[in-house]
Order: C-alpha cells, then structure tokens, then sequence
C-alpha cells in the first residue's frame, strides 16, 4: 500500500511546517470560517495560535482541519519596491514537497451527504470483478485527476509527480505524488494509483447517469450569478468604473501602477478576504478596492487598498505621478545605466503604456480563474468533487459549533 509522505514519528513537524501560513478554517468564536496567519504551534498540548485576519485578535486553539491559502495572498500592506521576492523565496520550505500537515484521514468521522454517495460509489464498483476501464500506469501523468477512500471518507486530489523506479517496460515500479483537494499530499504506488483511478471513474459514470445532474448544475450556475449580482449592485459606481482600468495606487515609495480588478476577476485566495471586509462593512464607500501590483510576482501581487489612497489614470496625470520618476528618465535621456531597480520601474512603465491600448478584458495579466459550475461544464472537475469539499467544511462548520 501507499505510504503518506509525513512519517509518524513526529507530530510536531507535521504541524509546525505550517507556522507562519495563511489558512482559512472554522472559528468557535465567530461560529463562521475565517482566515489567519498560524503564529505558533504547541505540540505538548496540540493547541495552534493564530491570529485572525478580519479583526486581528489572536487565539488559541486545537484545529481539526483547516486549508492552506499560500497560493495567491492580498494583503492591505503597501507594496515594498526593494521586496519583490516571490513567496519561494521568501520562505524557502515552499519550494519542498508540502508533507501531510495533519491527523491520518483514516481517524476523522466527517461523513457527509456527499461522501457518503461517494462511499455508495466506492462499495458497488470497485470489486475486483467489476470492469472500469483506466489508463495504464506508465500513461499516468501530473494533472490527472483521481479520488481515494479513506475510512469511508472520498477525497479528491491530483497527480502532481510520477516517480519511476526500477525494472523495464511494464514491470518499472511506479510512485505518484498525490496533492489532495485539502492539503494533504501522500505518495501512492501503483495497486493504490489504479484503485484511485478506478474510484474517480466510477464517481465520474455514477454523476453521468444521474438524471438530475444538469439540474444541480444549472442551479449552482444561477445561485452564483444570483449572489454575483447582488454583491456588484451594493459597490460605488466610482469602483465599479475602474474595473480593468489602469490606475495607481499608494505604496511604501509613492504612488506605483496597478491594475483594478472586480472580486470576480480574481482567485479565491484573494476574493475571501475582500468578501470579509465587504459583509462588515456599513457604508459601501469604505469597501477596499482590488489592486494587481505591475511588475509583482503573482504570489504577492494583490493587495485591498483603501478608495482614498487610489488614483484613476487621469487623477494620476493631473496629480503628476502618472510619469516614469523623473531620476530615472533623466539617466536615461543622459544615456546612464540604470539599476536593477530602476530598470525594473522601467519596463513596469512600459507595460502599463502597452496595456493602455488594449481592450480591458485582454489587460489582466494571468489566467482569470473559472468558477466552480464552469469548472464542471469543461470538464475539469465533477459536480461530485465541488459539492464533496463544501459538505466537508459545512460539516466541521455543525461539528465544531454544536
């Protein structure tokens, strides 16, 4: 069988790995999922400090489960132009391989309506004698998706690397790297791999049979659109207009260009928070506007900025910060070699001039992320997968505060 990658010698590397992380998990006193930077972690007692996002008080507490945000972050700081390190950088046990950060699976009891479908999948079409046709192993690559039992419990996850080993042709031992939808990464060898196969195809053919499943996906479609629309009719027209528009934004040295986004144009990472800030806030005006930094790296490139310290483009040229730094366009009319830095301000400038000519929707400089419903329409995921992560947290959410 496979082993997970976290050996259980030691639970508080388990643990500790995640100090100084940005998580999203369930919190008693709020009785709501918040997100939060992991302060520490007291492995004697299991219990994690973690200082909360949306109002900044620390607390201490044992946590069942919760999810990594590391991905993407938005941040209200104003961006440093002498930091620019991407997140791998500035902590480098990001680059390594992410180890199961928390309890076996095989010891949580969380079944829900949706896994326990699942477990209904699992035990009518994985027998030995049943035929569901999957790929063969050395076919397997990084991005397929797959789905596992754990103790009745179905999670879904990821190939994210294939490990070959010894032998020759077929008989090559076979490892893959699995990343979990949340969180936890395990290696599997192949018996595992082809029952893993076997289960996300099964889950597949179950939802293609269900008579309801266009239903259940056109509802998901509307209930966002509905909740979509209710949120953009609350924002300032003044925010609203600057959406894809190129602007500028107060920053530790001045004001620097960036890019305003809609909530809906952005990943979940940075679209929760905003979302916080937005349900608390009374007056509409205060809602803090989304910013793409130009010339970040993708990892820190958001951040929610307050209306007053945003400039359209044209308060920009009226104000005068619209321009390249005069310093700069002095060594270069001087024909001086620019800095690092300096050079860096410059293509950030040129970037911006290029995008101007362009039509607002082509601006946005990275792939704008799909919704769960569209998710499901391409293919990319089954209906099964989104409503199983949801079940899941709604699940701890009646746990924990029961």
């Amino acid at each position: 069988m496979g082993e997970s990658i976290t050996t259980a010698t030691s639970s508080y590397e388990t643990f500790s790995v995640d100090v100084g992380r940005r998580i999203s998990t369930f919190r008693p006193s709020k009785k709501a999922i918040c997100s939060g930077k992991i302060e520490a972690y007291d492995a004697e007692n299991d219990v994690h400090t973690i200082c909360f996002e949306d109002d900044g008080i620390v607390e201490e507490m044992t946590l069942d489960s919760y999810r990594l945000l590391e991905t993407i972050v938005a941040t209200d700081k104003p961006q440093d132009d002498q930091n620019n390190q991407s997140v791998e950088e500035a902590d480098p046990r990001l680059s390594k391989k992410r180890k199961k950060r928390r309890r076996d699976k095989s010891k949580k009891n969380t079944k829900t309506k949706a896994t326990k479908l699942l477990r209904f999948v699992s035990d009518s079409n994985l027998g030995q004698n049943i035929a569901v046709d999957v790929k063969r192993m050395e076919d397997v690559q990084k991005g397929d998706r797959i789905a596992r039992d754990f103790d009745g419990i179905v999670y879904f996850g990821e190939v994210q690397e294939v490990k070959i080993g010894l032998g020759e042709g077929t008989d090559k031992e076979h490892t893959f790297v699995v990343l979990f939808d949340d969180g936890d990464c395990y290696e599997l060898d192949s018996s595992d791999m082809k029952l893993a196969m076997k289960l996300y195809e099964a889950c597949r053919r179950s939802e293609r049979n269900d008579p309801d499943i266009a239903y259940k996906i056109d509802k998901m479609e509307k209930d966002f659109n509905k909740q979509k629309q209710e949120i953009l009719k609350q924002l300032p027209e003044q925010m609203k207009q600057q959406f894809l528009q190129i602007g500028f934004a107060q920053a530790r040295n001045g004001f620097r260009p960036v890019l305003f986004l809609s909530p809906y144009d952005v990943f979940y990472p940075v679209r929760t928070p905003w979302l916080n800030r937005f349900k608390k806030t009374t007056d509409p005006r205060k809602v803090p506007w989304i910013v793409y930094w130009y010339g970040q790296p993708l990892q820190n490139a958001f951040s929610l900025v307050s209306a007053s310290n945003c400039l359209s483009y044209a308060k920009a040229l009226e104000r005068g910060v619209a321009d390249l730094p005069k310093d700069i366009l002095q060594k270069i009319n001087s024909g001086k070699k620019l800095g690092k830095s300096e050079e860096k301000l410059q293509h950030i400038w040129a970037q911006i001039e290029a995008d101007i000519h362009k039509a607002p929707a082509d601006r946005i400089p990275f792939v704008k992320p799909k919704e769960d419903h569209e998710m499901i329409q391409s293919g990319q995921r089954l209906f099964m997968e989104i409503e199983a992560e949801l079940d899941r947290m709604t699940k701890t959410c009646d746990v924990m505060s029961s």
